[in-house]
């Protein structure tokens, strides 16, 4: 009787012991459970298709955002002072110092403004189809700055002596073809900068903004509103303050000015290179044209499935991210998909 009995209460110890220990198990998994819960939402991913500086998929709590957003704003103000702080009193100044007339002088800035719309389709095309927003942008503005300090160089060396020149009563010195020729070459080098990153800086800080997430999709709707406040800032200061400081003949230092204004710009964009969201570049767009007619026609022959499931095609956001992953084609055949020439493959979007 006492060893069965002892039996019993061994038995039921055991039992105890490996309902604690099936409880303790169950506590574990299930704060490993909240533990990995919490991890996933601290890394929320981007749907659209961004990625990050590294080109992973892009995190919304260390990218894009507002924080990027105020960044590319306040570059663009400054950027646009440095290029109005030029463009505002470039008649006067070939009148004044170059010794224009007024109608060569004014056909000379006419072209100069014509070129700088000329170099925005010229970046533009650039940054959608090979080097993305943010390598444009960057490029172009160093352009930028290097034109407005030659431009402020070659004023102050050569095109300003005597010192002090440029104004209504003491006129400059002739000058050489060689002065003129470098004046000319640095305005139409800020000329390149400007326009080739005019086009991309907008487009790339609405980039910051998803437009799948309602409370982001509202901001980008604002970011474009802030923006045009913030090149009218810049364009208010560079016709009052720097167009001051030029009609007193003090052409040095209102070039000074923009360069300097140009170069904070440069700064202040480089600085948020790890906060920005970034979109791949889609390739030359004719090339992927007349590839689509070229595989086309080569397959006008083919019959497809009517319900068009012999397709590879996807769908809203799961072709974003395949955009972003994989590339954007499909064939007639799926057995044949990844293996044809890519000119036997079509495009499924522009």
């Amino acid at each position: 009787m006492a060893s069965s009995e002892a039996q019993k209460q061994l038995r039921s110890r055991q039992e105890g012991e490996m309902k604690i220990g099936v409880e303790v198990i169950i506590i574990g998994e299930g704060k490993e459970k909240e533990e990995d819960y919490q991890d996933e939402e601290h890394f929320e991913y981007t749907m659209d298709g961004s990625v990050d500086i590294r080109g992973k998929p892009a995190d919304k709590g260390k990218t894009g955002g507002w924080v990027a957003g105020s960044i590319i704003l306040v570059n663009q103000g400054f950027a646009t002072l440095a290029f109005f702080g030029v463009n505002v009193n470039l008649v006067l100044f070939l009148t004044r110092v170059l010794e224009q007339s007024n109608a060569d002088a004014a056909n000379n800035v006419s072209k100069w403004t014509g070129t700088v719309y000329m170099f925005s389709l010229f970046g533009a095309f650039l940054s959608d189809s090979y080097w993305g927003r943010y390598k444009t942008c960057a490029i172009f503005q160093v352009i930028f700055v290097l034109g407005l300090v030659m431009l402020s160089l070659s004023s102050q060396l050569f095109l300003l002596n005597p010192s002090g020149c440029g104004g209504e009563l003491n006129p400059c010195r002739p000058h050489t073809d060689m002065e003129i020729g470098l004046f000319y070459f640095s305005i139409y080098l800020v000329a390149l900068g400007n326009g080739g990153y005019q086009p991309s800086i907008a487009t790339f800080g609405s980039d910051q903004f998803e437009e799948d997430d309602p409370k982001e999709a509202h901001s980008k709707v604002t970011f474009f509103s802030y923006f045009y406040l913030a090149l009218n800032i810049g364009s208010l200061f560079s016709n009052t303050f720097l167009c001051y400081i030029e009609d007193q003949s003090m052409w040095a230092l209102g070039f000074w000015a923009s360069a300097g204004s140009a170069f904070l710009a440069l700064i202040l964009f480089l600085g948020g290179t790890c906060r920005y969201r970034h979109f791949r570049p889609c390739g030359n767009p004719m090339s992927r044209i007349v590839q689509v007619i070229v595989a086309a026609a080569r397959k006008w022959t083919v019959k497809m499935s009517p319900a068009g499931v012999d397709l590879y095609e996807l769908d809203g956001k799961e072709l974003a991210v395949a955009v972003a992953e994989v590339g954007r084609y499909f064939t007639h055949r799926v057995s044949s998909s990844w293996t044809e020439p890519q000119w036997h493959r079509q495009t499924t979007s522009p």
